[in-house]
């Protein structure tokens, strides 16, 4: 159901970057992974619309962006990058075919969707892309008390994976997998794959930096 979410949303999705009450969290973000991916060759996971593919662009060596979602994927392709970006329709959840081969790594607001079951499998997934030492940075929306107020959880299933009820302008619903982490959970996941995480807590956004082992 979240693929089909996706692939409705996909033309109004760039459309929460205009939340006011988000502007300052995203520039500090937008800084972050300008300055962690220069002169890198980047795997991006789950890139949507490519809204930061193009700013990891902006001072990388290359992105090769990975989606599930074709329509999706249409609209990355039509933006116009800074650096060289290949486009590539893969599950998050597959490994690599190949020997590794980028030196940095970029999930934005992806982890939140990843069902808890198969985290640890989308985490050894991700990694196989990257090379040892490869930088990764990736960030989502903290799921705090102001949050769960204005979108509340729709149920958790046996999993512990956390649902939401979301309503798109045409009027269908979808209920989707909205989970929330913060440091302890991120190091549990991370950690053992891991070294040198940085942790950061924003107003709205928890972001993490980390090198592959």
């Amino acid at each position: 159901e979240m693929i089909t979410y996706y692939a409705h949303r996909a033309a109004e999705y760039e459309r929460v970057y205009g939340i006011p009450r988000w502007q300052d969290d995203l520039e500090q973000i937008r800084a972050w992974i300008r300055s962690v991916f220069a002169g890198r060759r980047v795997f991006e996971v789950a890139c949507g619309t490519g809204y930061w593919t193009r700013h990891a662009a902006e001072r990388a060596l290359a992105v090769h962006a990975t989606d599930v979602n074709d329509d999706t994927l249409a609209l990355a392709r039509a933006k116009t990058y800074a650096a060289p970006v290949a486009f590539q329709r893969r599950d998050a959840y597959l490994p690599a075919t190949g020997p590794a081969r980028f030196d940095g790594g970029l999930a934005a607001l992806w982890l939140s969707h990843v069902d808890l079951a198969r985290l640890d499998g989308f985490v050894r997934a991700f990694h196989s892309h990257l090379e040892p030492g490869a930088v990764v940075f990736m960030f989502d929306e903290r799921v705090a008390a102001e949050r769960e107020q204005r979108t509340p959880a729709s149920r958790t299933d046996a999993a512990g994976n956390r649902y939401e009820m979301r309503r798109l302008e045409s009027g269908a619903q979808f209920e989707i997998v909205k989970n929330a982490f913060d440091r302890a959970s991120l190091e549990r996941a991370i950690g053992p794959h891991a070294t040198s995480l940085v942790y950061r807590e924003l107003d709205y956004f928890w972001t993490l930096d980390y090198a592959v082992t």
